[in-house]
């Protein structure tokens, strides 16, 4: 009998709304309102984004540092879709500004404000005319031919254009480029813990992360990180670095995600030669070293020799193997074997298989050879939750954490699953 698995997720074609989008580019953003021209259920997706960031927070003992800016929605009905609801927009932005004295408001579009095709550009500009307020609008429409980075992207191309002007440099001084939780998340703490070994400072997230009158310190960057991941996130935050580079000489590191200790080394290494610091930031690989040793010395005396398995079901743009076999041989775990779930078409299954072997002579397995396998592991690396509930399962997270830290956190969920009494069940690092 094949292995099986809970679920499957296919990401082989992206659907998603715009309106989140330009939410949360802006939602830490003091100063800002963002009107969602849309029914008023629109605005609860962008509120249950909110909650979710917020559990997820808590989840890692940490808290928020500031609250969300006002989300308003211009409540379209029935009659609107008929009649257009430009007025309906035209009362809402009123109300914002009366009652929130914001110093910018920025108009996400619904799918119903595309299809009967309000003109929400030209009330956008009368209304700020009459109370001298910016406000910034983009052409995508919900989930009419847009998705959420379109929204995302644009707000953020528009904050640039509008907002941020040349400037004196600040010197040793830094921007971070994304989200990934913000502030007070895993990878821009981690990312300004290293920077502080360098001696250089974080200024800012953008976007995001920047009230409006802070928006000038985004060209006073000395220096850009993105904070990186793969896929559209990626590809949009690295145009975002380039604009900054030609307009206002902002250099910036962009190609190096820090997951697995191979990566942090890299991006520690590129970090120095970007600061122009390459012997200094030996000295960081060293001290990074030394954390790293720490952990590995409490943690082999269980993790060695113990069977593991490996299960893969992720295609290459969200999921590269090296990582975790790199891992697993810092805890020297006795890697028996490599399963390609049947979640692949031929062309995604060959481009991982192809990877997985570079980077490992352990044989590759179907899932139907390979249920002995999981039967005998003593732990189970996976991707995706397996129905088998006698297997000890380590679920490999979609967002890995970065460094050393993330590193750490990893071999951590590793060994104590190693160290439960109990022979089943899935954890999640």
């Amino acid at each position: 009998m094949a292995i099986k698995t809970r679920r499957f997720y296919s990401a082989r074609k992206s659907c998603s709304c715009s309106m989140p989008g330009v939410w949360r580019a802006v939602a830490y953003m003091d100063g800002a309102v963002v009107v969602f021209h849309s029914p008023r259920a629109c605005a609860h997706v962008a509120r249950t984004m909110d909650i979710n960031s917020q559990y997820r927070t808590l989840s890692e003992n940490e808290r928020e540092q500031w609250g969300s800016v006002p989300l308003l929605s211009s409540q379209m009905q029935e009659k609107d879709a008929i009649f257009g609801g430009a007025a309906r927009l035209e009362k809402c932005l009123h109300f914002a500004i009366e009652t929130y004295k914001p110093k910018c408001l920025m108009i996400a579009n619904s799918c119903v404000a595309g299809v009967i095709g309000d003109d929400v550009e030209s009330v956008a500009r009368e209304v700020e005319e009459e109370y001298n307020v910016p406000i910034l609008t983009v052409e995508c429409c919900g989930f009419l031919g847009a998705e959420y980075y379109d929204g995302y992207f644009e707000i953020t191309q528009k904050l640039l254009e509008r907002f941020v002007k040349p400037c004196a440099k600040q010197k040793d001084s830094v921007l971070l480029l994304g989200d990934n939780g913000g502030p007070w998340g895993h990878y821009a703490k981690e990312v300004t813990r290293i920077l502080q070994e360098f001696g250089v400072k974080v200024i800012g997230q953008f976007p995001g992360y920047m009230a409006m009158d802070e928006l000038e310190k985004v060209a006073a960057a000395e220096y850009a990180i993105v904070l990186g991941g793969r896929g559209q996130t990626h590809i949009g935050l690295r145009k975002v670095a380039e604009q900054l580079q030609e307009k206002y000489g902002t250099h910036y590191l962009a190609d190096i995600y820090p997951v697995g200790w191979q990566e942090t080394q890299d991006w520690i290494i590129s970090i120095g030669r970007m600061l122009g610091r390459e012997q200094l930031a030996q000295q960081v690989l060293r001290l990074e070293q030394q954390r790293l040793s720490e952990q590995l010395q409490h943690f082999l005396p269980v993790t060695e020799g113990k069977k593991t398995v490996l299960c893969i079901g992720r295609i290459l743009r969200y999921f590269h193997p090296g990582n975790i076999l790199q891992t697993i041989r810092l805890l020297r775990l006795n890697l028996t074997g490599i399963i390609l779930l049947d979640s692949y078409d031929g062309d995604e299954r060959e481009a991982m298989l192809k990877v997985v072997q570079e980077n490992s002579d352990v044989p590759v397995y179907t899932t139907a050879e390979g249920e002995k396998l999981v039967a005998e592991a003593d732990i189970v690396l996976t991707t995706h939750e397996l129905q088998n509930k006698e297997a000890r399962q380590i679920f490999l997270p979609m967002l890995p954490q970065v460094a050393v830290a993330g590193e750490v956190k990893m071999m951590q969920g590793i060994y104590q699953s190693l160290c439960s009494r109990l022979k089943g069940g899935v954890r999640y690092v």
